[in-house]
C-alpha cells in the first residue's frame, strides 16, 4: 500500500524536476526520497521516472498516478483542515510575496496566522512575480501574492489591494507644471521595472496598447534602483505614489500630469486548484484582511524604509 510520504515524494520530484530538489523540498536526504520513489513503483509494479538523463523524468504511466496523488493529498488536507484543531495543527505554509508586500503588510499576516495557526511554520520567499508564478506552478510555493499580471488557468485568484502609479521624474526634466500627452514622454528614456515585474508587465502591455515606443528604455528590476536613476535626470519613472511621496516631499521628484493617466496596479492572491484546501482558503481570507501595500509596517512607532515594489 502506497503511504503519503511516498505520494509526498513522488509529486516533490515531479514538480522541482530532480531527486535533490524534491529532498530539499521536503527536508529528506536523497536517499531517502529514493528509497520512497523504489518502495513506491514496486508497489505500483512499473517505473516512474526515466533516469536516464540528470533530472528526473516522469515516465507516461506516472502521469495518472501523480493526478491520483495529488487528490489524495488534497483530501488529506481536507480532512486534517476540519477535524484537527487550528491549534494543533501542523505543517509547513510557503508564501511567495514581492519586496513591497514583504515590507509593508507582511509582517500584519504572520503575525495573524501564528495566532490563528501556533504550530504553523511559516517560510515567506521573497521575489519578483514572474519567478513566483514559476515556484507556484513547480508546486514550490503554496500562495502567491502579485499584480494580476498571468492567466489564472488552474488556479485560484482573489483579489486583494490596488496600487496607484504615476509618472515622475527629477525637477527640471521635463514641465511638471503643464498637461503633459504620453507622446511627449517617448523623447526621453523610459525607466521601467524590467520584464519579470507583474507592474513591469501591464505596463509594458498598456504602452503597447497606446502604440507609445520610448526612444530609450533601462529596465531595473529594483525599484530603489529607479529611484535612484529617476533622482539623477536619467529618465522618466513610473512609481507607486506611496513610494514616490518621500521624494516629492524632499523636492527629489516631481508628478508629471499626464494623459492618458496609468492604470492602477491589481494585486490577486493565487494557488494551484489541484492542492487547494480549507487551510489555503483561510490563509488566503487572511491575506484578503490584511493586505496594505500603501503603508510601510510600522513598529514601535518606527516607520521602515521605503519598499520595493513589483
Amino acid at each position: 500500500m502506497a503511504t503519503f510520504k511516498q505520494l509526498e515524494a513522488l509529486i516533490a520530484v515531479v514538480d522541482h524536476g530532480t531527486f535533490d530538489g524534491a529532498a530539499t523540498r521536503l527536508g529528506l536526504v536523497q536517499s531517502a526520497i529514493t528509497r520512497q520513489i523504489q518502495e513506491l513503483e514496486h508497489w505500483l509494479g512499473f517505473p516512474l521516472f526515466d533516469r536516464s538523463g540528470r533530472s528526473a523524468k516522469p515516465t507516461l504511466m506516472a502521469a495518472e498516478v501523480v493526478t491520483h496523488a495529488r487528490q489524495v493529498l488534497l483530501q488529506r488536507d481536507i480532512v486534517s483542515s476540519c477535524l484537527i484543531s487550528p491549534e494543533v495543527l501542523s505543517r509547513k505554509l510557503r508564501i511567495g510575496i514581492t519586496e513591497l508586500s514583504a515590507l509593508t503588510w507582511l509582517p500584519r499576516l504572520i503575525k495573524a496566522i501564528a495566532t490563528h495557526y501556533p504550530k504553523v511554520r511559516i517560510e515567506p520567499e521573497v521575489e519578483l512575480s514572474v519567478r513566483l508564478h514559476g515556484l507556484l506552478m513547480a508546486g514550490q510555493v503554496d500562495v502567491i501574492v502579485v499584480p494580476d499580471a498571468f492567466s489564472s488557468n488552474g488556479l485560484v485568484k482573489v483579489a486583494l489591494d490596488e496600487v496607484r502609479n504615476s509618472w515622475f521624474c527629477a525637477p527640471g526634466l521635463l514641465d511638471h507644471q503643464r498637461p503633459l500627452a504620453l507622446e511627449d514622454l517617448t523623447r526621453y528614456t523610459l525607466l521601467t521595472q524590467g520584464k519579470l515585474s507583474g507592474s513591469g508587465l501591464l505596463v509594458d502591455r498598456w504602452l503597447a496598447a497606446r502604440h507609445a515606443s520610448p526612444r530609450a528604455h533601462i529596465p531595473c528590476s529594483s525599484l530603489a534602483a529607479l529611484v535612484g536613476l529617476t533622482v539623477s535626470g536619467l529618465g522618466v519613472t513610473y512609481l507607486p505614489d506611496s513610494t514616490a511621496a518621500p521624494y516629492q516631499a524632499s523636492g527629489q521628484l516631481v508628478r508629471l500630469r499626464v494623459e492618458p493617466p496609468l492604470p492602477s496596479t491589481p494585486y490577486v492572491a493565487l494557488a494551484r486548484a489541484d492542492s487547494y484546501s480549507p487551510f489555503q482558503r483561510h490563509v488566503i481570507e487572511l491575506i484578503h484582511t490584511h493586505c496594505d501595500l500603501h503603508h510601510p509596517y510600522q513598529r514601535e512607532g518606527l516607520e521602515h524604509d521605503q519598499p520595493q515594489a513589483d
